[in-house]
């Protein structure tokens, strides 16, 4: 069966978030509890609201409180499974082997898309904010007979430091997508990405290079980076590249076991 494991993580969230609760359903009542008692988050008003209510989760900026705000909905992504294929970049990336962790879960985007194809995904996700968010799009997939049944053995969050994790398992892959600010002249991410590095704020180059020290120990077949088409590449030699009109897919042989 599909589950989350939850252990909190010690991850400090740069943006003043507000939880707001506007139900009484028992699940969300929980979570928000469980937030307020792990996060330096408030019932005050803050730069973003953390809203639990008919719509789940949701994540809303203080100045469009009245508009639906940015959740994790695995569905949309589910109707579209005609449209993935193992022959795009990151499955290709991916290669012939079955059991990735996404050490960098964020909404979950990857992962689900990784799972729809076959892949046996365990994501990553140390903010408890985004964990929340991940269990409540779980939830609301798994009331969707389709997304059941295509999801549910194959897709898992663990609510984690992703270095600690690695330390203590050798999956086959490890995937690696490092939040990085944009640049200057380029054009601003989507809406969902926007708030979700409101929330968990940027990955520095030491944080991402000791992640990818710890996935080339840890790893048993390869490790598969992330990165924008211009960027530099994370690690010498990559065993291959996989290209995208705006991304880049790194491959890097693991370091002898």
């Amino acid at each position: 069966m599909s589950s989350i494991d939850t252990r909190q993580g010690s991850v400090q969230h740069p943006r003043r978030v507000a939880v707001v609760v506007e139900t009484d359903n028992t699940r969300l009542i929980k979570e928000s509890k469980n937030i307020l008692q792990h996060t330096k988050t408030t019932t005050e008003p803050g730069d973003i609201a953390l809203r639990f209510g008919e719509r789940g989760i949701e994540l809303r900026s203080s100045n469009q409180s009245q508009k639906k705000g940015q959740r994790v909905d695995f569905l949309p992504i589910v109707y579209g499974v005609r449209t993935l294929s193992k022959k795009q970049p990151l499955p290709k990336a991916i290669g012939p082997y079955t059991s990735v962790v996404d050490a960098t879960a964020g909404f979950g985007m990857d992962a689900c898309r990784l799972a729809l194809l076959g892949f046996n995904v365990i994501a990553i996700e140390q903010s408890p904010i985004v964990s929340a968010m991940l269990r409540d799009g779980m939830w609301r997939a798994m009331q969707h007979n389709t997304a059941k049944k295509l999801l549910q053995d194959n897709l898992r969050f663990v609510e984690s430091n992703a270095i600690d994790y690695m330390n203590n398992h050798n999956p086959e892959v490890i995937y690696i997508d490092p939040m990085f600010p944009k640049k200057k002249k380029s054009a601003l991410p989507p809406g969902h990405i926007q708030m979700l590095q409101a929330v968990v704020g940027f990955d520095g180059v030491e944080a991402t290079n000791s992640l990818f020290q710890t996935a080339l120990r840890s790893a048993t077949k390869r490790i598969v980076v992330k990165r924008p088409t211009e960027a530099p590449c994370t690690g010498e030699n990559p065993i291959a590249l996989y290209k995208s009109k705006l991304v880049r897919y790194e491959v890097y042989a693991p370091l002898s076991k």
